[in-house]
């Protein structure tokens, strides 16, 4: 191990400890029905700096613990009603969602930031990997796992991460630092890998952090150094499990090739879908529905070795 991973290691090891020394407070409030077959909960808990997160749980009425889908969301997007994500309770598993920390959702972001500040999430506390924005999402995030150890309506051996853009790069990098079992991992048009290249192509959410850099470059190197705890590539070997993933060949935002450069260190069994000439959309409407077609199948041979 090289001295740059161990610090690495240590760093994520240390953001765990603190994510969980704060108690979780999960609470669990019933919506009013709006689908037939499925009971949907607006959820909360306490992440770092006892910032509360708010989001959806939906169940399938089924009287055994059912799976469960993890989903992460993309950037800036944010929950408006449970049906969004009924398409996963209609294959028999559940849902829970977060609204990311300040992007617009229920979720605030309320602990100041000791460096940089920016209306853009991903300009916030870059001079200093403990006070980067994405180490609350991804501590965030992390925490979904805690809700869903605490639901004992969830079957703990089938608990699956997906996500698109920003909302995959983080399930991929829940999956690499996950303390339980992940069953299967979908990630589409992942984020967050290559980031220097990203910063220099200024592609996606990164850009800001580059025009940062521009107006500021004395603290370039430091910046660098900041995003490396943060690029997919360093941790992808630790990621376990099946990994689904897919990518569009003309996408602009999360590009393909910066991507290729994390997916080529996944060392579990893993599978890659690409989309010629399509962009950031990737598979849209069809990849979901392929997702929903792999995880039935990936369940019901799951369920044959019963």
């Amino acid at each position: 191990m090289t001295k740059a991973t161990a610090k690495r290691t240590q760093f994520w090891q240390q953001v765990r400890t603190e994510s969980q020394s704060i108690p979780l407070q999960l609470k669990k409030e019933r919506l009013v029905p709006l689908l037939k077959d499925i009971d949907s909960y607006q959820i909360s808990f306490q992440s770092l700096g006892n910032e509360t997160i708010y989001g959806f749980l939906l169940l399938p009425q089924v009287t055994n613990p059912c799976p469960l889908v993890i989903e992460f969301l993309g950037y800036m997007n944010h929950l408006q009603e449970p049906f969004q994500f009924a398409h996963w309770p209609l294959i028999g598993c559940g849902c829970l969602v977060i609204d990311n920390r300040g992007q617009g959702g229920k979720t605030q972001d309320n602990v100041p930031y000791e460096t940089t500040q920016h209306e853009m999430p991903f300009g916030r506390g870059i001079l200093k990997q403990e006070d980067f924005y994405m180490k609350r999402l991804i501590a965030d995030s992390l925490r979904t796992l805690e809700v869903a150890q605490a639901l004992s309506e969830i079957d703990q051996d089938r608990i699956i991460l997906r996500g698109g853009s920003q909302g995959g790069g983080v399930a991929l990098w829940v999956n690499a630092l996950a303390a339980c079992p992940i069953f299967a991992t979908f990630a589409d048009v992942p984020s967050h890998s290559n980031i220097l290249h990203r910063m220099a192509q200024k592609t996606g959410s990164y850009g800001v952090i580059q025009d940062y850099c521009i107006q500021h470059p004395a603290l370039a190197p430091q910046i660098q150094e900041v995003m490396s705890y943060y690029d997919l590539q360093y941790v992808a070997q630790d990621i376990t499990g099946p990994v689904f993933t897919s990518v569009g060949s003309k996408d602009p935002v999360c590009p393909m090739t910066d991507f290729f450069v994390s997916y080529k260190k996944i060392l579990s069994p893993k599978q890659l879908t690409i989309y010629l000439n399509k962009g950031h959309g990737g598979g849209e409407a069809k990849q979901i529905r392929r997702e929903m077609q792999k995880i039935t199948k990936l369940l019901a041979k799951d369920k044959q070795k019963e």
